[in-house]
């Protein structure tokens, strides 16, 4: 039970920091953000409140990481946002007339192929958090004792 509880809170910090270096440095150059938002195929249709919501969703996730009695639904948003992100790299790669820039990407200099590789590191790290985390919350506790008749 331990070692589930030391991976779990591993895997926590892990997210925790990804989505708050993802936050900050999107903020820091939001201007640019912005416009990368507004040029990248498919997503410039969500409009100008896109970005904004984008980066309110990123600072959601790492308020219900921090919190502890939020972290299920952290992980949970967490998990659903690299689908998403993984999909929408999936459909560039593979469907889109042609490839933007891949500017979007978590750390600068990544390319497409390179997000989507690293996606899939976050997305397993995230479902082992997540299978981990709610192996905790279904563990009898030691103090529990049961009685047979």
């Amino acid at each position: 039970m331990r070692i589930k509880n030391i991976i779990s809170e591993l895997i926590i910090f892990i997210l925790i920091l990804l989505w708050a270096y993802t936050f900050a440095s999107k903020i820091f150059d939001f201007d640019t953000f912005y416009r990368q938002i507004k040029g990248a195929y498919l997503l410039s249709a969500g409009g100008s409140a896109l970005p904004y919501i984008l980066q309110a969703v990123h600072l959601g996730i790492v308020i219900l990481l921090i919190k502890k009695n939020w972290r299920g639904l952290g992980l949970l948003a967490s998990i659903s946002v690299i689908i998403i992100y993984t999909a929408y790299l999936i459909y560039i790669l593979k469907f889109a007339p042609s490839i933007p820039c891949s500017c979007i990407a978590v750390f600068h200099g990544m390319n497409w192929n390179d997000q989507l590789y690293f996606n899939f590191i976050a997305l397993a790290i995230n479902s082992i958090g997540l299978i981990t985390f709610s192996s905790l919350k279904r563990a009898p506790h030691d103090s529990v004792q049961t009685t047979y008749n």
